[in-house]
C-alpha cells in the first residue's frame, strides 16, 4: 500500500514546528502524542528526510524542517485565501484586495485609491492594514497582502 502526503500531515508538521513539543502540539491538534509522532515519522519517510532533531529534552527543526515550515506556512496562507475568495464569490463579491500602507499614505493616497477602486471595480472589497515598511515587504513576500505603500529611504 503506498502512502502520500496529505494536508493533515502538513498541518501536524506546522503545529509541531511552532510548538517544538510533541505533547503540546498533540493537545492543540486533539490527537494523541503517539499518533502525532507516528504521523511525523510517516511524513519523514515519505519525504525521505528528517524534519526534526529529537532528543529526550527537546525538539528542533532541521534545515529541511525550517525550509518546509516556510513553505507550509505559505501553502496554508494560500488555502485561507482560497476559502475567503470562495465565500466572496458565493456572496456575489468579485474578490478582495489586501493593502498594506504607512500612516502617511492614509491622508491622501489611500482615500483616493479606494474611491477610484470602488468606482471602477465595485465588487472588489478592500482590506486595509497600516504597517511598517519591513512588515509590508514580508507580507508581500508571503502573499498576505496584495499591495503595499512603502517609503524608500535613499542614502
Amino acid at each position: 500500500m503506498s502512502y502520500q502526503i496529505e494536508l493533515r500531515h502538513l498541518k501536524y508538521f506546522q503545529v509541531l514546528a511552532e510548538e517544538l513539543r510533541f505533547r503540546k502540539a498533540a493537545d492543540k491538534l486533539f490527537i494523541s502524542q503517539p499518533g502525532l509522532s507516528r504521523q511525523i515519522k510517516q511524513m519523514e519517510a515519505l519525504l525521505n528526510v528528517e524534519l526534526f532533531d529529537r532528543t529526550k529534552k527537546k525538539v528542533e527543526l532541521t534545515r529541511a524542517g525550517v525550509y518546509l515550515k516556510q513553505e507550509v506556512d505559505l501553502l496554508f496562507s494560500h488555502v485561507e485565501n482560497i476559502k475567503k475568495e470562495l465565500v466572496n464569490i458565493e456572496a456575489g463579491n468579485q474578490g478582495e484586495l489586501r493593502i498594506g500602507f504607512l500612516g502617511s499614505a492614509a491622508q491622501k493616497i489611500i482615500p483616493e485609491l479606494i474611491f477610484k477602486l470602488n468606482k471602477i471595480l465595485p465588487g472588489v472589497r478592500t482590506n486595509l492594514d497600516e504597517m511598517p515598511n519591513k512588515l509590508q515587504i514580508e507580507f508581500l513576500d508571503k502573499d498576505m497582502i496584495d499591495l503595499g505603500f512603502v517609503r524608500i529611504h535613499q542614502f
